[in-house]
């Protein structure tokens, strides 16, 4: 099973042994090649449609894993029995929906070893929401592909708190290993926040003021970050 560079550094937060619930699994690509890899044990495959779940039985057949992958319909974490897997994967759905998936189900979140999750927005109020339930966040990768930035952050059960802003809004980790890819982004931000705060000034109404104080901020913000790097 060949991965995308995104599906590929997802798997790679994987330990050896795990019990994996890969949540909204599309068309099964990640536990397969758990599988294939030997990386898991088992794994319970959902998805909310029943046509990405029938395209991923599909694949799942065609690699022989019918033993080792279980495919359930439902939302979310619905499908899955409390202490039944180890590992959560949530991945391609926006930070919002990861928060409100993860808080419906928080006494099973609290009995996993690890969440893996990929926000495709709000990347701030994931890391914010893990350490508010108590995960520190163990590793972070960002990933570009097909033009555009996927964040991936693991955590584990853990009490931390980051005592800068900056830790929440580009993760602490990335800024730690002095991610490349990250200033890329960092910079490309920064030319677009610039560009706004440049049309902006050709007005002055109260409106036009209040957002050009707030792209002023996210500036200083992006240059404070960008140091670091």
């Amino acid at each position: 099973m060949e991965l995308s560079k995104r599906l590929y550094t997802i798997a790679q937060q994987v330990p050896q042994g795990a019990i994996v619930a890969d949540i909204g699994t599309d068309h099964g690509y990640v536990p397969i090649y758990l599988y294939q890899k030997k990386i898991i044990k088992k794994a319970i495959a959902t998805d909310i449609n029943r046509g990405p779940l029938k395209r991923a039985e599909k694949n799942i057949k065609a690699h022989n894993a019918e033993q080792i992958i279980a495919t359930r319909l439902g939302n979310g974490l619905e499908p899955i029995q409390p202490n039944e897997v180890d590992t959560l994967i949530l991945a391609g759905m926006g930070g919002m929906l990861i928060i409100d998936i993860l808080n419906n189900r928080l006494n099973l979140v609290k009995g996993v070893n690890r969440i893996i999750l990929q926000p495709q927005l709000d990347q701030k109020e994931v890391r914010q929401y893990l350490h508010k339930i108590y995960f520190k966040i163990i590793n972070e990768e960002i990933v570009y592909e097909d033009n555009k930035y996927y964040w991936i952050i693991v955590a584990e059960p853990g009490e931390e708190e980051y005592d800068d802003i900056k830790y929440y809004l580009f993760g602490k980790k990335l800024l730690e290993s002095k991610s490349s890819i990250l200033m890329r982004y960092i910079k490309e931000k920064l030319i677009q926040l610039r560009n706004i705060l440049e049309k902006l000034n050709e007005t002055s109404t109260d409106n036009t003021l209040k957002r050009i104080n707030e792209i002023e901020q996210e500036i200083r913000l992006h240059e404070e970050a960008l140091k670091c790097l």
